[in-house]
């Protein structure tokens, strides 16, 4: 069993260090794009005006770009006619800082694949009681297709699946906060080359997608829970991933 890390998990909500002045002109730049309506791919200011916007050195600047960069929140062209442009809002880049929170705090896959777990049997109640049939359908139909399962890359597809329960729900804290968990469980778990559990993941999706295509949120609810189990058992008996081992950072 992997030994836990001796750092304290520490909340002390009202001991908050003041921000570096980076933090401070990032915040501003997500503030200035939300007020001016800007969607992704749209332009951000040149270097030039932005440190004149916000009255700080080039250093500060790019180093509060550097920071918002790294969560996917903009994205860097580089070249003649290029910079800063919005990025969009990637759970995947949320996992990645979550399993670094996991990873240093010491938690353990089994702790993870509890959370996971948890969070995934609701997503599927809640995904199956959305109230426009529409919607549902338009948003499981990719996962009823038939045909030859190396059409679609595994991991791609067990995202995809995650993510569309997670959109159903109509709760945009929840489609964002529970996508953590199956996103650093696909990322470690779901293997490309592995098939039995490749076919495993396309068969359980399959039945996943019916029962919330067809609004039966009891029937998604244990079809999650065993497909929970059954990805978690395949984790468990790999090296990387048994249950006693610490998260690793993705």
């Amino acid at each position: 069993m992997a030994s836990r890390p001796p750092i304290a998990l520490d909340v002390h909500a009202g001991d908050v260090r003041p921000l570096k002045t980076a933090e401070v002109v990032a915040r501003r730049i997500v503030q200035a794009i939300l007020d001016d309506g800007l969607g992704s791919g749209a332009q951000l200011p040149a270097e030039a005006r932005m440190m004149e916007l916000y009255d700080v050195s080039r250093e500060s600047l790019r180093e509060a770009l550097r920071l918002l960069e790294v969560q996917g929140f903009i994205v860097i062209r580089r070249g003649p006619g290029g910079g800063p442009v919005v990025g969009s809002v990637d759970p995947a880049a949320f996992a990645r800082m979550a399993s670094m929170y996991f990873q240093m705090a010491g938690v353990t896959y089994d702790e993870l694949y509890a959370a996971w777990s948890s969070a995934e049997v609701l997503l599927a109640e809640l995904a199956a009681r959305h109230p426009d049939a529409a919607r549902r359908a338009e948003l499981m139909a990719p996962f009823q297709v038939e045909g030859p399962l190396d059409q679609t890359s595994p991991m791609v597809e067990h995202a995809d699946l995650h993510a569309a329960l997670a959109a159903l729900t109509g709760n945009r804290a929840l489609e964002i906060s529970m996508q953590l968990f199956s996103q650093i469980v696909t990322h470690h778990g779901v293997s490309e080359t592995d098939a039995e559990g490749r076919a495993m993941v396309f068969e359980d999706h399959a039945e996943l997608a019916g029962a919330v295509r067809g609004g039966h949120p009891q029937l998604a609810r244990k079809l999650m829970e065993g497909h929970c189990e059954r990805v978690v058992e395949r984790m468990r008996m790999r090296t990387d991933t048994a249950g006693d081992r610490i998260v690793a950072w993705l």
